[in-house]
């Protein structure tokens, strides 16, 4: 009996172990240009389509469907990924929100999508 009442504290005990909060929403952040634009400072996103043209080192303009955006690229988000204006690609981040200026987007990591 004492084996069974130590057995089942155990399992208890190490089931709370891998307890905790879990985003249901995790994940589902893919979006489009016009609906990024639209959000909050920080809101996560990911957006698919392109890199039309190269502003400077880390900015880039971002098309799809829906219209364009300036990117801000960080370094350690390319991965080793080279891309040109035709690859299409998957990019994760989020939105970056500055008084009297125009909504941007700081991407994190770049996927070049087959």
């Amino acid at each position: 009996m004492k084996k069974i009442i130590t057995l089942a504290t155990l399992l208890a005990l190490s089931s709370s172990a891998f307890a905790g909060f879990q985003d249901t929403n995790a994940g589902n952040y893919i979006t489009n240009v016009q609906t990024a634009k639209k959000q909050y400072d920080n809101t996560p996103v990911t957006l698919e389509g392109y890199f039309i043209r190269q502003i400077d080192d880390d900015e880039f303009i971002f098309r799809d469907n829906s219209g364009e955006i300036k990117v801000d690229v960080e370094d350690r988000a390319w991965f080793g990924v080279n891309v040109t204006p035709n690859d299409r690609v998957r990019i994760h981040g989020s939105v970056d929100k500055e008084f009297a200026e125009a909504t941007t987007i700081d991407v994190y990591q770049i996927q070049k999508i087959n």
